[in-house]
């Protein structure tokens, strides 16, 4: 199992939904990752802020009848030979009582609560990456360089901030969708020769936020650019420079 799939099961373990097999592999693998760990709190306090924000709900006077005329139908057949109250060993909820209008019902609550986690999380990251690349920015002997977009990518922008230390953040909008089997990749060029930086994918909008590291020799004097390389990245550019920053 590779690293993604462990991940793909993090926002169902913050519902509690994660069947048992998975929830075993699962925590076996989060007692050894500290990335997944991270990111499990995140979804947990997401979870938590949703779970708060929702408004309670009633059931409409429709639904609230047949909840009644089912209890009724209930105990006018059950027998009256102790003043005991008998309670059926198989267990009904709402959805039990509504049948099969009720799971699709319930499918789709799920399915929108899912939808709305997910936003929720997305919303949080963005706001946490922000705050980050502010500090970062504002950090003693922090330096930001704009990169314009080439032709490859007219309407394509982005920013780099880095420290004194080159800890590094890089954002990024308007790239185009990378094809299949290929990636972003940063560069750091020092005279004529370029440095290598991390391989990235821009979502779906061509934003990107990315942390990286700017080398020594590249944190006093540089030209930055973003090219298209194969997945992963290489060590040499290979494709065509789509943003580039000015020296």
């Amino acid at each position: 199992m590779v690293h993604n799939d462990y991940k793909e099961m993090i926002p169902a373990h913050a519902l509690s939904t994660l069947d048992a097999a998975d929830e075993r592999v699962l925590s076996k693998h989060l007692a050894e990752c500290d990335e997944c760990r991270r990111e499990l709190a995140d979804w947990k306090a997401t979870a938590a802020s949703l779970a708060l924000s929702v408004n309670p709900m009633e059931p409409s006077p429709e639904v609230r009848e047949k909840i009644l005329t089912q209890i009724r139908s209930e105990k006018s057949g059950s027998e009256s030979v102790s003043k005991v109250l008998r309670f059926k060993n198989t267990q009904r909820n709402l959805w039990n009582s509504l049948g099969s209008l009720g799971s699709i019902a319930a499918v789709i609550v799920f399915g929108a609560l899912i939808v709305s986690v997910f936003v929720l999380y997305q919303q949080n990251r963005e706001l946490r990456e922000q705050n980050e690349f502010f500090q970062l920015l504002t950090a003693p002997g922090s330096r930001m360089a704009e990169l314009s977009g080439t032709p490859e990518a007219a309407n394509a922008t982005a920013m780099l901030a880095y420290d004194r230390n080159g800890r590094a953040m890089l954002i990024t909008q308007g790239l185009p969708r990378a094809p299949e089997g290929k990636q972003y990749q940063l560069w750091f060029i020092v005279g004529n020769n370029p440095l290598p930086g991390k391989a990235f994918t821009p979502d779906i909008s061509g934003r990107t936020m990315m942390k990286d590291e700017v080398p020594e020799a590249a944190r006093h004097s540089a030209v930055f650019a973003v090219t298209l390389e194969p997945t992963g990245g290489v060590r040499s550019p290979t494709g065509s420079i789509y943003l580039r920053s000015e020296l």
